[in-house]
């Protein structure tokens, strides 16, 4: 007999979903998920993944950095972002070049074909997020990024991550979020 043709099967399916929907974490990872999934749609297009991606919009924000900083600041396992960045350098899409500070460090940087790629799907991805935004009213987008912000903080916090910390509630920042 099929669940919809049961009542009580389900009715009894719709009280375990609101109990697992009673846990947070359980709904922030599927909500995770959900965006990871939404996001690689939009890239696939492009022929591009997620890590990818992210990787070249992190470069694009911060100019130049070592593999290990994107791990860090992605919160990505480093063997994950070194084959992502081996990747992208045979593409052409990174540079890299010896740190002159210290000669073993590699510090990495778009290329021009790379600003050219993240110039072509990030508009999508930008408008996504404008989406999201218009999905909540001012006060829900602040409550949002508030708790978001101290989840983050607490998480970064106790799994020693403090490059995962929120900018703005870092002590000595002036920054705002």
């Amino acid at each position: 007999m099929a669940l919809m043709d049961d009542p009580q099967r389900m009715a009894d399916r719709l009280r375990a979903l609101a109990e697992l929907e009673r846990r947070l974490s359980f709904r922030i990872s599927r909500l995770s998920k959900l965006l990871d999934t939404h996001a690689a749609r939009q890239l696939a297009v492009h022929g591009t993944g997620l890590t990818s991606y992210r990787i070249l919009m992190v470069l694009g924000i911060f100019g130049e950095t070592t593999a290990a900083d994107l791990s860090r600041l992605m919160v990505i396992d480093r063997a994950q972002i070194s084959r992502s960045v081996s990747d992208l350098l045979a593409q052409g899409l990174l540079e890299q070049r010896s740190d002159g500070a210290n000669r073993r460090r590699r510090l990495l940087r778009l290329s021009a074909t790379g600003q050219e790629a993240l110039g072509t799907f990030e508009p999508g991805l930008l408008e996504r997020q404008k989406v999201f935004e218009e999905l909540l009213d001012a006060e829900e987008l602040r409550g949002l990024n508030s708790a978001v912000d101290k989840i983050t903080r607490y998480l970064a916090e106790t799994l020693e991550a403090p490059d995962a910390a929120p900018v703005a509630l870092r002590p000595g920042s002036d920054a705002t979020g």
